[in-house]
């Protein structure tokens, strides 16, 4: 990350099966220049226990416990939500804690998936965003997908930024409240868990939306971009996505079942090309499998990946 680059927060929550794809999350940023401060909030006491005694540097462990202290009406909510419900509901109040942790006027705190993964400079995202408060990504469906894919929102949660200022706070405050008072799993009346609120966020002043082809490629949408593989005269290589270079891929769906990976876009009736596959499947899943590697002897054998939830997300 440049010296002159805005400062920023990032923060993200998965548990011990998913530890992996989360630090593959932040080795990518990493990789890419970006060592701004990550905060993680442990979902489960193994991952916790790992990450406070092997996390990287300039990456910070968070307990639900210290979530709910600062939030007070989040834990009575608790007893009344399934798991996933709650850690949706936290979505929103873990920006806003790491935004007030960092404490930067001008700065900017942002949500990551779990699942996400960078191939290009981070600040990328930044730049697109310019002078605005709040930056918001569409799923960008296919025309084949849109109708039925629409009430899991217009807007995905993968990326979400926040600047620290009058109009970004404004927003996350309202998304806070929202959480706070529904946060079902289940789509209805154009809601659905912590992204459906995304869909109001154009109402609010100082809201861009993010509209490049590189950002957040996934599953859902790689059937309506033209993605193509190239080389540098220095013999980099680059995903290109509609003529534009890749930032990050959303890795939604992908599993493993024995020592294989099954990924996602049978789901939404897309192939998985060459390029997609040996390009951004293969480096990310040979990044899992190494971590697997070195943290399986420190996991409790009972971590599983528990799934973020039944919708797009």
């Amino acid at each position: 990350m440049s010296a002159t680059a805005t400062p920023r927060v990032y923060c993200t929550y998965f548990d011990s099966g998913y530890l992996s794809r989360g630090l593959a999350l932040i080795a990518s940023l990493r990789e890419h220049g970006d060592t701004s401060p990550v905060y993680v909030l442990a979902l489960d006491n193994a991952a916790a226990a790992y990450l406070e005694e092997n996390a990287p540097d300039n990456v910070f462990v968070l307990r639900i416990e210290e979530l709910e202290r600062a939030e007070p009406e989040l834990l009575p909510l608790k007893a009344q939500r399934s798991r996933m419900e709650y850690y949706f509901t936290c979505t929103p109040l873990l920006i806003r804690y790491v935004m007030n942790k960092q404490n930067i006027p001008g700065g900017m705190s942002i949500y990551l998936d779990g699942d996400l993964f960078f191939f290009n400079n981070p600040q990328l995202v930044i730049d697109a965003m310019a002078d605005s408060s709040v930056g918001i990504i569409e799923h960008r469906y296919p025309d084949s997908l849109a109708e039925k894919l629409s009430k899991y929102g217009r807007f995905n949660v993968g990326w979400v930024g926040f600047r620290d200022d009058q109009d970004g706070r404004k927003v996350l405050d309202w998304y806070s409240e929202q959480t706070l008072a529904w946060c079902s799993d289940t789509p209805e009346n154009g809601k659905y868990a912590d992204q459906g609120y995304l869909n109001w966020f154009p109402e609010f002043t100082g809201v861009k939306i993010l509209n490049s082809a590189g950002f957040n490629l996934a599953p859902w949408n790689v059937k309506r971009h033209r993605i193509v593989g190239t080389e540098t005269t220095l013999g980099e290589k680059k995903i290109r996505v509609d003529n534009q270079d890749l930032v990050f891929f959303h890795f939604h769906g992908l599993r493993k079942v024995g020592n294989r990976f099954a990924t996602g876009e049978l789901t939404y009736g897309a192939r998985l090309s060459s390029t997609l596959k040996e390009m951004v499947y293969q480096p990310y899943v040979n990044m899992l499998n190494t971590i697997e590697k070195s943290t399986a002897p420190q996991l409790r054998a009972e971590a599983t990946v528990k799934k973020r939830g039944t919708g797009l997300s």
